[in-house]
C-alpha cells in the first residue's frame, strides 16, 4: 500500500506514547509529568482508529472479493500479528511457569490456553495475571477486528452507512456494559474505535475537508451530549478518538521530507508492533529486577531503552523475517 507519511508518524508517536505510559511509573514519575506520561495510553486507541483507516485501503476485502482474495488478506494479517504474539507467550510461560514458578490459580481452568485461543475478547479473566501479561491485552481486540473487517467493508457503502455502523457499535458499547454480561465480549467496548478509522476514510473520499470536519466535530459533541443526558459517563478515550479522527484528516497532505526526521519516523513505525510487544517484556523484567535491588531512574531509562532496542533485533531475526517469507509464499499478491 502507499505509505502516508502522516499515519507513519501517528503510528510511532502512539508507539512511544504506549511505551512511556508503561515506563513512567517504573522511573516514580510523578506530577504533571506522570500525566503527561499517563496520557500516552491514548496510543492504544490511536492504533484502533488507524487501523480501521488502513483496513479501507486492502483491496483484498473490497465490496466484490472473491473467496480468495479474503483467505488472502486473513493469511496476512494474521500472520503480521500472531507469530511475534505467541513468542512472546511462549517466553511468559518459560518465565512463569517455569522459572518463577508464581502462575494464579485460574477458577475457569483455561490457563495459558486464554492466550493461545486469545479468549480474553470474549471472556472474562479471573485477574490480571491472565488478561493482561505483557500488555497483550490488545491483541485480540485487534484479531477479532481484521476478522470481521470483511463485513464492515461489505456494510459500509458510504458516509452515511459508515456512520451508521460506527454510532450503533457505539451505542451497544454502552448498553451493553449495563448488562449483567457486561464482563464478557470485551471486544464490543473497543469496535467502535476501529469503525471510527473506517468512517474517517469515507469521509476524506467523499467529502471536502471542511465539511467532514464540521461533522466529526458535531457528531462527536451530539454523542457526547447524548451519553450525559442518559445519565452515563462519556468515555475519556471515546472522546479522544475524535480528537484524533481530525488530526488524520488535517495532516493528509503531511510531508516528513527526506531527512533524518523522515528515516526517524520511518524506522519507528516500521518496527512499532514489534517495539510494542518486546518493551512490556523488557518493563515486566525490570520490575521484576526492581523487586530485588534499587535502580536510578535514568538506569531505569537506559535498560529499557537498551534492550527494547535489542530484544526487537531479535525477533525481526528470529520471528518477523521468516515470517514474511512465509506470508509471501502463502498469500498471492494483490490485484492493482
Amino acid at each position: 500500500m502507499k505509505k502516508l507519511e502522516n499515519i507513519q508518524l501517528l503510528r510511532a508517536l502512539a508507539c512511544i506514547g504506549v511505551f512511556v505510559t508503561h515506563l513512567a511509573p517504573r522511573m516514580e514519575v510523578q506530577g504533571l509529568a506522570a500525566r503527561i506520561a499517563n496520557f500516552g495510553a491514548s496510543g492504544v486507541y490511536l492504533f484502533f482508529l488507524i487501523s480501521g483507516y488502513l483496513v479501507c485501503m486492502q483491496k483484498d476485502i473490497g465490496r466484490d472479493s472473491s473467496f480468495a482474495q479474503i483467505k488472502n488478506f486473513y493469511i496476512k494479517r494474521l500472520l503480521r500479528i500472531l507469530p511475534l504474539y505467541y513468542a512472546v507467550v511462549l517466553v511468559n510461560i518459560v518465565l512463569h511457569t517455569f522459572l518463577l514458578q508464581d502462575v494464579t490459580p485460574d477458577p475457569q481452568k483455561l490457563y495459558w490456553l486464554r492466550y493461545f485461543f486469545l479468549t480474553n475478547a470474549l471472556i472474562p479473566a479471573p485477574d490480571n495475571f491472565w488478561s493482561n501479561l505483557s500488555a497483550t491485552w490488545t491483541i485480540s481486540l485487534f484479531v477479532v477486528f481484521y476478522l470481521t473487517a470483511p463485513l464492515w467493508r461489505r456494510l459500509i457503502r458510504g458516509v452515511k452507512s459508515a456512520a451508521a455502523v460506527y454510532l450503533a457499535a457505539l451505542a451497544v458499547r454502552y448498553l451493553w456494559a449495563q448488562t449483567p454480561l457486561n464482563a464478557y465480549m470485551m471486544c464490543l467496548y473497543y469496535l467502535h474505535f476501529f469503525l471510527l478509522g473506517m468512517l474517517l476514510w469515507e469521509m476524506k473520499e467523499h467529502l471536502a475537508r471542511r465539511q467532514a470536519t464540521v461533522l466529526l466535530t458535531a457528531g462527536g459533541a451530539a454523542v457526547w451530549g447524548a451519553v450525559k443526558l442518559c445519565g452515563l459517563e462519556p468515555d475519556y478515550f471515546t472522546t479522544w478518538s475524535w480528537v484524533f479522527a481530525l488530526i488524520v484528516l488535517w495532516t493528509q497532505d503531511l510531508s516528513l521530507g527526506c531527512g533524518v526526521v523522515k528515516k526517524t519516523v520511518s524506522l519507528t513505525d516500521r518496527y512499532s508492533y514489534s517495539i510494542y510487544l518486546v518493551h512490556a517484556l523488557v518493563i515486566d523484567g525490570i520490575v521484576l529486577l526492581q523487586g530485588k535491588i534499587q535502580i536510578p531512574a535514568f538506569a531505569v531509562l537506559l535498560l529499557a531503552v537498551i534492550l527494547t532496542f535489542a530484544g526487537v533485533l531479535a525477533v525481526e531475526v528470529l520471528v518477523e523475517r521468516p515470517v514474511k517469507k512465509l506470508s509471501t509464499r502463502l498469500a498471492a499478491p494483490e490485484r492493482i
